[in-house]
């Protein structure tokens, strides 16, 4: 079950205008945001990312990946993951951003609000859908999405509008990624001239809002209660 989206609590962020305080704007630089623990199976996809970024670096020196609490445990600010996979690659401090430390839930919310995209990446594991989607949903920024075909997150994605999916599935996916990740970013940039954020269907997402994933634990926790008393009464 996903942690929950709670579209007021992006509207208050908008409000109070608090500037975020790991990058800053500017003109002419795309910045995309990845924001969450990375997960052990996910490492692949980012390297054939990676390799295809490398492939066309000079055609989106524009472009920047911001990895924030991607890092090896919550409180470590040099518990890197991401760098030397980028530095691997030649894109470290150009292209590919990483502050490995967790940061509070509340300046989260100021990165996505401050991003110009929000990056989303999956994992090699076919049942992964990332909770992390719906709080990029609720940011209204455009989204550039890295996805198992089999996640439920691909299908939510599509339907809303909200952004573009690059699906994989096994290695011929894998090998997919590598040869077309940097055309599809060049594609999604180029969406994103035409973004409005009015023409995401917020609708499709209310199954997973605050309230309506806390009712599912609450009435499952209800059915679990209820089954343990039938047990205890026949016995």
């Amino acid at each position: 079950m996903p942690y929950g989206g709670e579209k007021d609590d992006h509207e208050r962020v908008k409000e109070i205008d608090i500037k975020p305080s790991l990058f800053k704007k500017e003109p002419g630089i795309i910045k995309l945001v990845y924001a969450g623990a990375m997960l052990p199976k996910a490492y692949e996809p980012l390297d054939r990312i990676f390799t295809s970024l490398r492939s066309r670096l000079d055609d989106f020196r524009n472009v920047q990946f911001h990895f924030i609490g991607t890092g090896k445990t919550p409180n470590d600010p040099n518990g890197y993951n991401v760098k030397a996979l980028a530095e691997k690659y030649g894109l470290w401090g150009t292209t590919v951003f990483e502050y490995p430390k967790r940061i509070p839930y509340l300046d989260v919310l100021i990165h996505l609000n401050a991003a110009d995209g929000i990056f989303i990446l999956g994992s090699t594991e076919p049942h992964y859908t990332p909770s992390k989607l719906y709080q990029a949903v609720l940011a209204l920024k455009p989204i550039l999405a890295v996805l198992n075909e089999k996640s439920s997150a691909v299908a939510i994605l599509k339907q809303s509008d909200a952004g573009m999916v690059l699906d994989f599935n096994g290695e011929e996916g894998l090998n997919h990624i590598e040869k077309s990740f940097s055309n599809f970013l060049e594609q999604f940039i180029k969406w994103t001239e035409n973004f409005n954020p009015s023409q995401i269907k917020l609708e499709i997402f209310n199954e997973y809002s605050a309230s309506a994933v806390t009712k599912k634990l609450a009435d499952l926790l209800d059915s679990a209660l209820e089954n343990g008393n039938k047990y205890n009464n026949k016995r």
